[in-house]
């Protein structure tokens, strides 16, 4: 059955890395809700902390679509499903609006998003120290490629008023491009940066909810937000198979699953927590900072965050870590993510030399570094039996860490990496009881199946 979907929608896209993207959607987002509209955000690729600003700022979870991870489909239908009542749609791109994992492909890349959401473009340019190469950039990225439209550029980063004239008549007279905004430059609209890229939101709430209103006061006073509403409704009906969730009509399997959800594990795709709920999990969370006991569960989960930054927080509270060995060494199905798979070593020991105790399931020691171990996708082949997957198969995902396991004696491992660096650059995914630990993060959209072998573990487990 086919289905048209109506849902005004825009694309801030960027010339580079660092452009304003976050907070020009962000703050956009902010004054849509503030006239009264239903704003959903969405996210260009693998990223757990922008998000957290469009979750904020919009009042509505931000959801990931990643076209390296998922297929055309799975995109079409969780952008329908994720926006279906919402007002009008924002997505933020990742890196340029061209870049992606290849330099010689658009997989992975917000062009291929756009494209396949058909949806118009606007395109932030960074114009520092430059006003005529401005539209050299405006006109070279919205010609490149056929199949996605450039409506309008937004200017970042202008050092005064000429050199903002300079560079809008520039690329409206020259890339035939409308201007639609220009942003000053200024040091108290920037977010510290860490690793990843900006701090996580849910580190400094108050701060962060500081920095979208000035986002928004921001957008305001310098963006024809009028203009950008309509380009946004300017987008085509999607024709899309229907929408409904997947496994929406399994058979569900009631169990309760316990998430770590705190200031040190706050990296989840809302995709991931509504397919368990679609498949029957009952999801609690906990705060390894601060919770000194789990409730019966029948499932846990250990996402991925800065446990790094909280070490000696995390240390002092033994009782919840106490919980979490007991548990797990009972056999409770348990599947940990980078920072969950840190925190389930015997220590981790920061960059100062700073050690601290972990949950001590995983024989091994993590140590962090300063720089970085991998950053990209991955794809690994299935070698071992686990709450996830089966032996022969694959599992597609991504790392970003800045972090190395010393292992200690043997133990097994799930996945041979076929791309990636992993645990050792051979392999990842320890497999302790009925635990599992990677540094890959996946997504359900596309990879649903993982997710339904751990409910069915779960409630074997929950029915012993």
């Amino acid at each position: 059955m086919i289905e048209k979907i109506d849902i005004p929608r825009i694309v801030i896209a960027a010339s580079g890395s660092s452009s304003g993207k976050t907070m020009i959607t962000a703050g956009l987002a902010r004054c849509l809700v503030k006239r009264g509209f239903k704003v959903q955000t969405f996210k260009v690729g693998p990223d757990f902390i922008d998000p957290q600003y469009l979750t904020m700022a919009s009042g509505r979870t931000c959801v990931n679509l990643d076209s390296w991870l998922m297929r055309e489909d799975d995109i079409l239908r969780d952008f329908a499903y994720y926006a279906h009542d919402a007002d009008i749609a924002l997505i933020e791109g990742v890196r340029s609006l061209y870049d992606s994992a290849d330099p010689l492909s658009l997989k992975g890349s917000t062009w291929l998003v756009a494209s396949i959401i058909k949806s118009p473009v606007i395109l932030v340019i960074d114009i520092s120290g430059i006003n005529m190469g401005a539209a050299a950039i405006a006109k070279g990225f919205s010609t490149l490629m056929e199949g996605v439209e450039v409506k309008g550029v937004i200017l970042n980063k202008a050092r005064g008023k000429s050199h903002a004239v300079k560079a809008k008549a520039a690329i409206e007279s020259m890339a035939k491009l409308r201007v639609i905004g220009i942003l000053p430059r200024l040091e108290e609209l920037e977010v510290k940066m860490r690793h990843l890229g900006l701090t996580p939101a849910m580190e400094r709430r108050v701060k962060a909810e500081e920095t979208i209103e000035k986002w928004c006061s921001m957008v305001n006073e310098n963006i024809d937000v009028d203009s950008l509403i309509e380009i946004a409704k300017s987008a085509p009906p999607l024709s899309i198979k229907a929408f409904k969730p997947p496994y929406e009509a399994c058979n569900r399997q009631s169990v309760r699953i316990a998430i770590a959800l705190d200031e040190a594990f706050n990296f989840y795709y809302k995709q991931n927590i509504d397919t368990l709920r679609r498949l029957g999990a009952d999801i609690v969370t906990f705060s390894p900072l601060m919770d000194n006991s789990l409730r019966e569960v029948s499932g846990l989960i250990v996402g991925g965050g800065y446990p790094q930054l909280f070490l000696a927080q995390l240390q002092e509270n033994e009782s919840i870590m106490m919980n979490l060995k007991k548990l797990i060494e009972d056999e409770c199905p348990t599947y940990a993510e980078c920072g969950g798979l840190m925190y389930l070593c015997e220590e981790i020991m920061d960059f100062r030399g700073f050690k601290a105790k972990g949950v001590s399931i995983i024989p091994a020691t993590c140590k962090i570094s300063k720089s970085t171990r991998f950053l990209g996708y991955t794809i690994h082949r299935v070698v071992q039996d686990n709450v996830l997957s089966k032996t022969g198969s694959e599992v597609k995902g991504h790392e970003f860490h800045y972090s190395s396991i010393e292992v200690r004696g043997n133990v097994k491992y799930a996945y041979e990496v076929l791309r990636g660096y992993g645990i050792n650059e051979k392999r990842d995914g320890i497999i302790i009881h009925n635990a599992l630990a990677s540094y890959t993060h996946i997504l359900a959209s596309g990879q649903e199946h993982l997710f339904k072998r751990f409910i069915e573990s779960c409630s074997a487990y929950s029915k012993r």
